[in-house]
């Protein structure tokens, strides 16, 4: 077997850029009127709003980023990072696997808490469809199960 990567993360759908698109448009129309109409209180506003859409989206990314689930699979193990954080079990310590709408739970025969798998797209992701069929290869793998 190889190593394996899985991401999970939420698209930047088109409605996030035309929203930012929008905004920056009103900051520039403002900040030009200002410029042709000679009205230097309304340099401000514009600025304001440029700034403010540029913001908006650079937080859009951030949270975007923050709540991506990246799974990597290997031989031994699997290693789970999402939100900055990282947590791994090897396949031997991981007693079972259940799936709960968008969220996959490993459960761990050590006393140790469950892994938990989130698909910020929701139940329907294909992604985590097919995570979740290579999860189950991996540990009949891991405990001997072969096919007939």
């Amino acid at each position: 077997m190889t190593q394996k990567t899985y991401q999970l993360s939420s698209p930047m759908t088109t409605r996030n850029w035309l929203i930012v698109a929008v905004v920056e448009l009103i900051g520039l129309v403002v900040l030009a009127l200002g410029l042709v109409l000679q009205r230097p209180y309304l340099f401000i506003p514009g600025i304001v709003i440029i700034v403010g859409a540029s913001v908006l989206l650079s937080f859009t990314i951030m949270v975007r980023a923050r709540v991506a689930t990246t799974v990597k699979l290997t031989d031994d193990d699997i290693t789970i990072t999402s939100g900055g954080k990282s947590a791994s079990a090897s396949w031997s310590r991981i007693s079972d696997a259940t799936i709960s709408g968008q969220t996959i739970y490993l459960n761990r025969n050590d006393q140790q808490p469950a892994l938990k798998i989130d698909s910020p797209k929701g139940e329907g992701d294909p992604m985590l469809q097919e995570l979740s069929i290579e999860l189950a290869g991996r540990l009949d793998r891991s405990r001997g199960y072969r096919d007939l």
